[in-house]
């Protein structure tokens, strides 16, 4: 009989905030999360796109974790340094890395300016020197 249904390995990393990550399908489920955040964004503050965008990019800047069993040791890590259990080069991080590119489509000039300095942060800081693991 076949397969009907992905056959996910558990995940090695324990991490809770980024464990999910690592499952089938997950990078569509992550632009449908960017995609749908940036339309909350749209409405609830009637912006231009472009300044949802840099909502949205905001967002990107938080540390730790929201758990609270993992006794604080990733409070000083943002999530792209507890991804992937700090391995550097996977596929799920090169992923990640495109994604901001990707995202900054508006042109305008303020805004574009503004999302054009935090996609270069987001994509420097993703970069393996400058993380801490």
């Amino acid at each position: 009989m076949a397969k009907l249904y992905v056959q996910a390995v558990p995940p090695a990393d324990l991490n809770k905030n980024t464990e999910w990550f690592m499952y089938p399908g997950v990078w569509t489920t992550y632009i449908l999360i960017l995609f749908f955040s940036w339309i909350l964004v749209l409405s609830v503050f009637s912006c231009t796109p472009g300044t949802a965008w840099t909502v949205v990019n905001l967002v990107h800047f938080a540390k730790g974790t929201p758990f609270s069993d993992d006794q604080g040791i990733y409070n000083s890590l943002t999530w792209w340094e507890q991804m992937d259990n700090g391995k550097q080069l996977t596929r799920n991080r090169k992923f990640l890395t495109v994604v901001p590119v990707l995202r900054t489509t508006d042109y305008r000039h303020p805004v574009l300016f503004l999302n054009t300095i935090a996609v270069i942060v987001l994509v420097v800081a993703k970069l393996p020197n400058m993380h801490k693991a």
